[in-house]
């Protein structure tokens, strides 16, 4: 196996799509992320895997808390610009602050107070107790193979 048939393999792995955000000098920061999971439901608790190279890493650290909003279906653009270089990616109208935390409207958004973090191999983990919800309608941006997808519901 070679490094590029691992990352082909785990693009075939589907997974919605999130937003982290927080503030790092009293600015608004984010970036996209697919690397989430719920951890606990007692107490509730999320997990977020970031690239150690980020500038995310540092800013979580220096506010000890953060905001993940899963996409709806409409927004791959929003997560494109997130997960590009752009330095004001809180310019547009879909940001709203809540709990001091900068945060982006989608599906929905849970606001967490680091817990804990964990260097795991190139990426830290953050382990978060969510304290606040926010749940709106809509079907999730899903992330396949490289491709944005809309959920195709039927029953």
């Amino acid at each position: 196996m070679n490094i590029q048939e691992f990352k082909d393999a785990m693009a075939r792995w589907a997974s919605g799509v999130a937003i982290l955000s927080t503030l790092m000098n009293n600015k608004p920061v984010g970036i996209t992320v697919i690397g989430f999971m719920s951890l606990s439901v007692d107490p509730p608790s999320i997990l977020i895997s970031i690239d150690r190279k980020s500038y995310m890493v540092e800013a979580i650290k220096g506010t000890r808390k953060f905001a993940v909003t899963f996409l709806n279906e409409g927004q791959k653009e929003i997560s494109r610009l997130f997960a590009s270089n752009d330095s004001d990616k809180f310019r547009n109208e879909w940001t709203e602050y809540k709990n001091e935390l900068p945060y982006v409207k989608g599906n929905v958004t849970l606001f967490a107070e680091l817990q804990s973090e964990l260097n795991a191999v190139d990426h830290v983990l953050f382990i978060g107790k969510v304290n606040d919800i926010i749940i709106n309608e809509g079907n999730p941006l899903i992330y396949w193979n490289r491709m944005y997808l809309k959920l195709n519901i039927t029953e």
